[in-house]
């Protein structure tokens, strides 16, 4: 026998060459993945609770599994009630609670983390619902914001404060003329002893003073809630301010809105505000030379957004400023402190519109606000 053929036959010491079983391989190389995922899961999980933030842990069938003591403090709700009920029942007699319950049922239809803030005065939480489908459970976290909108709406009353300020002179001069017409009419009234004659004349001057008085107060007072009102009667209410300040510094005037049905949701005094700024930005962007003064605001219905426009033919602005101008601090004026177009522009995209402004030197510069349209 060939001894050659006989050792390849018998030889127990000799390593095959064959390769190893492919499905043992990836039956390892997925054992593999398996715990490297299961692991990070269990990090993403340690790293959520250590945060300091309150948190809800639940699970697919909102059962409650977890909690910290900041989320006791939060919501006011004792130990034993997190023990005893689920989500669902909890939120009947709570509001934040409830409102995350809505979060929760999104992020399960549409299988990703759902974001939101809820507000509730001056409490402002921003709500985190993060699913983890592989475990079958979902974490809800809440990071408190309120001291941030506090600050907000506190710098946002400043600026209301220095626009009531800086057209008070301009109310005064508008007041000056119904009441020369009541002056007037009462001397009048007294030299022919016919008092009757003049008295429409007189309340219709002073109804017209107290509406000027009642929007100039309506700009002042501070409000912070939102609430659904029409786009066409905020702006109506700031005309006579609007026009006693174009008055005031020699400015012709121009207003074209467009009626509308439809409400948005607003907070009033922020978006007077904002108009206001934007006045008082196109009154000093005439500066002294200009003889041809308008200033124009129209406002249009596009695409369940109410837009607004304000334009003037100031100086403009060239490029280089105009690409600065929404930079927090940035300023042209002497005395300013660029604040007032980053805060305006804020304000408008929280109610979920849109700010833009376009320049051009020595033509002049049109700003657009739009604000989204509710039945």
């Amino acid at each position: 026998m060939d001894n050659k053929h006989l050792d390849e036959q018998i030889a127990p010491g000799r390593i095959s060459s064959m390769p190893m079983d492919s499905s043992v391989t990836g039956h390892t190389s997925t054992a593999r993945s398996s715990i490297l995922t299961e692991k990070k899961m269990i990090e993403q999980h340690l790293l959520i609770e250590e945060l300091g933030i309150p948190f809800l842990k639940i699970n697919l069938n909102l059962h409650i599994l977890k909690w910290n003591h900041s989320f006791v403090e939060l919501t006011n709700m004792s130990e034993t009630e997190l023990r005893v009920y689920n989500l669902e029942e909890l939120s009947l007699d709570n509001s934040i609670i409830y409102f995350s319950l809505k979060l929760v049922q999104e992020a399960l239809v549409l299988k990703c983390k759902q974001i939101a803030d809820f507000e509730d005065d001056d409490l402002l939480y921003r709500v985190r619902v993060i699913p983890f489908e592989a475990d079958n459970m979902i974490y809800l976290l809440y990071e408190d914001r309120s001291l941030q909108r506090q600050f907000e709406n506190l710098l946002t009353f400043h600026h209301q404060m220095e626009a009531v300020s800086h057209i008070a002179a301009g109310v005064a001069h508008e007041l000056r003329n119904p009441l020369s017409v009541i002056k007037g009419f009462m001397q009048l009234a007294q030299l022919t002893n016919d008092h009757q004659k003049y008295y429409d004349t007189i309340m219709s001057e002073m109804n017209r003073m107290n509406g000027i008085l009642e929007d100039f107060l309506s700009v002042s007072r501070k409000k912070m809630e939102r609430r659904w009102q029409s786009p066409v009667q905020i702006m109506n209410s700031l005309v006579e301010i609007m026009k006693a300040e174009c008055l005031l510094h020699d400015v012709e005037f121009s207003l074209h809105l467009t009626n509308t049905n439809k409400q948005v949701y607003v907070n009033e005094s922020m978006v007077k505000q904002v108009m206001l700024n934007l006045l008082r930005n196109s009154v000093e962007a005439f500066g002294e030379s200009n003889s041809n003064r308008i200033l124009t605001i129209e406002t249009s219905v596009e695409d369940e957004m109410y837009m607004i426009q304000v334009k003037d033919n100031g100086k403009g602005m060239p490029e280089s400023v105009l690409n600065q101008l929404g930079k927090p601090f940035f300023t042209t004026k002497a005395r300013g402190t660029g604040i007032g177009i980053p805060l305006c522009k804020k304000i408008i995209e929280d109610h979920g519109g849109s700010f833009h402004v376009d320049s051009t030197y020595s033509i002049g510069t049109n700003v657009i606000v739009s604000l989204p349209l509710g039945e």
